[in-house]
């Protein structure tokens, strides 16, 4: 069964109306938002909303707090030192099927790098699925060194 892992990045309220909430409001107005957001999918995709499998809704507080970003802003510059391009996450997860792009990825901020982690990530995808031919032995320890040298950033 093909599994397909989508991530939306919507803007849909203003950082300082997510201030101030207790947890149980905040969990209930982020899951309010992924709720309409799955609801104008469906008009597109049909049987969305019962296929999935896996829901997780970030918001700006969400990537304040795990992407060390002020305010939960994006790029250029994260707001804590980085420990170096290799101790940041790659396209591959240890979780079969979830891959990550973008800014917060190998090799970090700024267009071009976020183009090329979009491009890598598309490349590891078609080749995982088998659409473009790869090369297991060296796959599997090329993984193994760069979590190894993630592991101990």
């Amino acid at each position: 069964m093909l599994r397909i892992n989508v991530c939306a990045f919507v803007r849909c309220l203003p950082r300082c109306l997510l201030q101030g909430m207790s947890p149980e409001q905040y969990e209930a107005q982020k899951e309010a938002v992924a709720d309409e957001v799955c609801s104008r999918l469906e008009a597109l995709f049909p049987g969305l909303t019962a296929a999935i499998e896996f829901r997780e809704v970030g918001t700006p507080r969400t990537h304040r707090r795990y992407l060390s970003r002020e305010d939960g802003t994006y790029g250029p510059i994260p707001s804590r030192r980085p420990l170096g391009m290799l101790s940041m996450p790659f396209n591959s997860t240890s979780v079969q099927g979830l891959y990550c792009v973008g800014d917060s990825t190998f090799p970090g901020q700024g267009v071009n790098a976020v183009v090329f982690s979009g491009f890598g990530c598309a490349h590891r995808v078609a080749v995982d699925i088998g659409l473009e031919p790869g090369w297991p032995a060296v796959d599997k320890a090329y993984a193994s060194l760069l979590n190894f040298v993630r592991d101990r950033s």
